[in-house]
């Protein structure tokens, strides 16, 4: 069959199931659009019953069909470079075709992503642009919110963006690559990793050349008067300048906990918290776990080698890196990010449905609490147990293990004073058996350190 035959038939069966009766309209009250989609001339993308979708707007449907049919577009979804899709039996009076989308088990946003991963991510879109310019087409869009990471790879999920090459297109698509990926790496590159992080999380301006005044501007700087030509040799050019970028982190107090602290000998709370966690991943109903205050992410590790599907959460982006790098290194499929137990992401957009908050998306079976509490507890944080439990709560569907580490293990200038009532291991076992239905507290490791094991059922101890 050729190209033009193939695309007759997938229009004239769009509105047909699959035995040839008509479809029904699908109700807009049943989908909801991903990110700002919406607002896209050409494709939009929805969610339908927990499902990622992919209207054609009029009249773009045949030219869409035919581009599917391209061998590049079969050639990047083999490469991972763009998501799966396939034309579904779905009908809506706004769209002349819908496709349903393979997506990300979880989706975790740009300025979730560390220095390192944010690099990763702007090499995988400029090897796409590259794929795509050979074939004399670009992305119309490649904003950050069409790029999720999948454990492994970063892929982009947007395939109606993909449209014919012309300059002014990708000029404007090369100022959305320049405000959230090459212009925050630079700022990052010079110590700015806070301020970086702080603009992209704005999904409409990101970093303008304005934010930009003291740094080099001519870097990888794209002008159509002059590259318009030569799209190839500056693509490889940017690339070559974002693979040279070093992404390192300036916070890395924690950086080398696990290799100056760690020790897995019987009786330690190393152990004790391994063997906890590997006991309840013997329970095929843990399919997903929440690492919270991941470091470089361990026990993030353990969990991904059970097969479950691993969020590892830290605050410090150096640690996310570490994460990130280490677990690429051992094959695993894991989803590294930088979260703050105490100011997760918040949904944002209007009633908080264009971007759901962390605790949404990351909410998960079980959910580790390790070497965290007290933290939270003391130094810049002040917590009460209560607000621990609320927060871990808020992540867990069933399970949650938190470690409670002893008064004598703070240097006294950590200490609170109006702790001295309060901090023990059964008042922070008080407060989780208000969010979960046991709570066992495990004997203490040779260190004091103890292990409070929450969840619906009695299970360990």
């Amino acid at each position: 069959m050729s190209i033009a035959e193939a695309v007759r038939a997938e229009v004239s069966s769009a509105r047909l199931d699959s035995s040839g009766f008509a479809l029904p309209p699908l109700d807009s009250s049943d989908i909801h659009y991903y990110a700002r989609s919406f607002g896209d001339p050409v494709a939009r993308l929805f969610w339908r019953d927990d499902q990622l979708h992919m209207g054609i707007v009029p009249p773009h449907g045949q030219a869409f069909a035919g581009l599917v049919h391209f061998p590049l577009i079969e050639e990047l979804i083999q490469d991972k470079l763009i998501v799966g899709f396939e034309r579904c039996a779905l009908f809506h009076s706004g769209f002349d075709a819908i496709y349903r989308l393979v997506t990300t088990p979880r989706i975790t946003y740009w300025h979730e992503w560390s220095p390192k991963m944010l690099r990763t991510a702007a090499l995988r879109l400029i090897t796409l642009l590259q794929r795509l310019t050979q074939h004399g087409l670009t992305l119309r869009n490649p904003h950050p919110w069409n790029v999720l990471y999948d454990g492994l790879n970063f892929i982009y999920i947007h395939p109606g963006s993909i449209v014919h090459y012309d300059v002014e297109t990708f000029s404007r698509s090369y100022e959305k690559l320049a405000r959230f990926f090459i212009r925050p790496l630079l700022l990052m590159e010079n110590g700015r990793t806070h301020l970086a992080r702080r603009l992209i999380e704005d999904p409409r301006d990101g970093v303008l050349a304005e934010d930009m005044e003291h740094q080099d501007k001519e870097w990888a700087e794209w002008n159509p008067k002059t590259e318009a030509q030569g799209l190839p040799t500056f693509l490889e050019r940017l690339a070559d300048e974002v693979s040279c970028l070093k992404c390192n982190s300036a916070g890395e107090r924690w950086i080398n906990y696990f290799t100056t602290n760690c020790d897995f000998s019987p009786g330690t709370s190393w152990s004790s918290k391994q063997q906890a966690l590997q006991f309840l991943l013997e329970d095929a109903s843990i399919r997903s776990v929440l690492d919270l205050g991941a470091n470089s992410g361990h026990y993030s590790r353990v969990a991904a080698q059970h097969g479950c599907d691993v969020i590892a959460a830290d605050f410090d982006p150096a640690l996310v890196d570490a994460t990130f790098e280490e677990t690429r290194k051992a094959g695993l499929s894991l989803y590294p990010v930088i979260m703050d137990f105490s100011h997760p992401t918040p949904a944002r957009g209007v009633d908080g449905a264009w971007f759901p908050s962390a605790a949404r998306r990351f909410e998960s079976d079980l959910v580790l609490c390790f070497a965290l509490s007290h933290h939270m507890v003391f130094g810049k944080y002040r917590l009460d147990f209560e607000q621990v439990a609320r927060g871990v709560r808020g992540f867990s569907r069933r399970w949650a293990l938190v470690e409670y580490v002893e008064r004598g293990r703070f240097r006294p200038n950590e200490w609170r004073p109006d702790a001295d009532a309060w901090y023990t291991a059964d008042h922070l076992a008080a407060a989780l058996r208000r969010h979960f239905s046991v709570v066992t507290v495990l004997p203490p490791a040779n260190d004091g350190r103890r292990l409070l094991v929450c969840g619906p059922e009695r299970r360990l101890g």
